[in-house]
């Protein structure tokens, strides 16, 4: 596979030669050389995370059912149908515990 120099588009082969579709840009085979891979890289990217920061915004009236901390992140879901209301899911501030409200 190998993508036109002046367009960019992909070339295909048609009567021994290198066409591309776009430009009508030709060019022989043994002028682009073997093809082979010269070389590899093995080095990887490697992500750490630190800390997650929640983005879901915070009910500060909303009371944790396992630990009575006042405050709570939420994240509203329409899980029902469209005329229905939505539900809102909360995450302790606290202790991380997880309930709905429909």
């Amino acid at each position: 596979m190998m993508f036109c120099p002046k367009c960019g588009s992909l070339m295909s082969p048609s009567g021994g030669k290198l066409v591309c579709g776009s430009c009508h840009y030709s060019v022989n085979p043994s002028e682009i050389g073997s093809g082979q891979i010269v070389s590899k890289s093995s080095q990887k990217e490697v992500i750490m995370i630190k800390e997650e920061k929640a983005v879901e915004p915070l009910d500060s009236d909303a009371v944790c059912p396992k630990c009575k901390h006042q405050g709570a992140y939420y994240l509203l879901k329409q899980t029902r149908s469209a005329d229905e209301p939505e539900t809102k899911f909360y995450t302790c501030e606290s202790c991380g515990h997880r309930w709905r409200e429909y």
